[in-house]
């Protein structure tokens, strides 16, 4: 057994070296803990941007709440989301390609919803159940003509300057009641609620016809709901022109036009009627809804007066009575049946090849 003199003994001196610098360390920290405290005391905007600059430093996934919406849309509809290029940014379409052995056409759907995720079950069961019967769909979610509040974002050392400033008008001048705060949007919502919502379609619109374009889908169809009707055809009217030779197809973007009457609070006036229905060879399918109260009654007398004064060779208005709630996977809807049956006698073609045409255009 050894004894208990053979075990190394612990120097003094490095023991008071340790516990020397240990102290030494600890005054250190204290001293550096005191110092900031101190900074922090005498100037707290400093603390403050310090530690928005790196909150700020670590970028937003998505630039905005609506971009973020529709990027979990598109991720989780990865065979029928498509992302077109505008001049002022991408946006989201919905495209449903044929389920049947032959292609007829396309049906265009341009309705005034803030996203994709809130149209009507209507519209969703047309887009969803047309391509069964040969055609496909292209959906876009136009610019609601009342613009959604953007909610403010202020970053936070943009806050802390504006209540500073706040703080000095608010001493120099009296506070008023009406006064609302000025709200900061993201870069791509500012850009595009300063852009006119006539132009941002007309964009839309384009990026879709070249879509289809370099699809070599010609054969169009375009549904429209009566808050997107004005401006679309604004749009797609000018490239309109008349075919003597055969009046029964049509020299322009689109074969026939379907007006969907859903919102009861944005009726079409005589004079944006009259735009519409300024191509006298353009069919047009109008559709109305129940309720069919008086102002509904008096907006389908008024649709079918200026259609008549126009001259249109083909105008049918149509009012469908209450049906049962129209699901997605209801694929013999009665709307489905009838926006079937009309651009089956008014548009439906047999494509051109590209070798084999000498100019854009179907043969009806």
């Amino acid at each position: 057994m050894p004894s208990a003199h053979h075990q190394r003994p612990i120097s003094f001196a490095n023991y008071l070296l340790s516990l020397l610098l240990g102290l030494t360390l600890l005054a250190a920290d204290g001293h550096t803990q005191e110092t900031e405290n101190t900074a922090a005391q005498s100037d707290p905007q400093q603390s403050e941007s310090q530690a928005s600059s790196s909150v700020s430093s670590e970028a937003p996934p998505y630039e905005s709440r609506a971009m973020r919406d529709r990027t979990l849309i598109a991720n989780a509809l990865q065979d029928e989301s498509l992302w077109l290029d505008t001049e002022y940014g991408k946006i989201l379409a919905m495209h449903r390609i044929t389920e049947a052995k032959s292609t007829l056409g396309v049906l265009l759907l341009l309705h005034a919803a803030e996203d994709p995720q809130h149209w009507p079950p209507a519209l969703e069961n047309v887009r969803a159940n047309l391509p069964r019967y040969g055609w496909e769909t292209l959906a876009l979610a136009v610019p609601p003509k009342i613009a959604p509040p953007i909610p403010a974002r202020p970053s936070s050392s943009s806050s802390s300057q504006s209540d500073e400033s706040s703080d000095e008008k608010n001493t120099n001048e009296p506070s008023s009641p009406d006064a609302a705060p000025a709200a900061s949007a993201s870069s791509s919502s500012s850009s595009s609620s300063s852009v006119p919502r006539e132009q941002l379609i007309a964009a839309y619109i384009d990026a879709a016809l070249n879509y289809l374009k370099e699809k070599n889908q010609f054969n169009v169809v375009v549904l429209t709901d009566n808050s997107s009707a004005y401006p679309s055809l604004q749009k797609l009217l000018p490239m309109i022109n008349d075919n003597p030779k055969d009046p029964k197809t049509i020299d322009g973007p689109l074969q026939a036009l379907i007006i969907i009457n859903l919102q009861q609070q944005e009726l079409l006036n005589r004079e944006e009627l009259e735009s519409i229905f300024d191509s006298k060879q353009l069919p047009v399918m109008d559709i109305f809804f129940t309720p069919d109260d008086a102002a509904q009654q008096t907006a389908r007398n008024l649709h079918r007066a200026v259609a008549m004064r126009k001259k249109l060779d083909d105008y049918q208005q149509l009012q469908i009575n209450n049906q049962p709630t129209i699901t997605e996977t209801d694929f013999q809807s009665f709307l489905l049946g009838r926006v079937r049956g009309f651009m089956q006698k008014k548009a439906s073609g047999i494509e051109l090849k590209k070798e084999d045409e000498k100019t854009p255009g179907t043969i009806n």
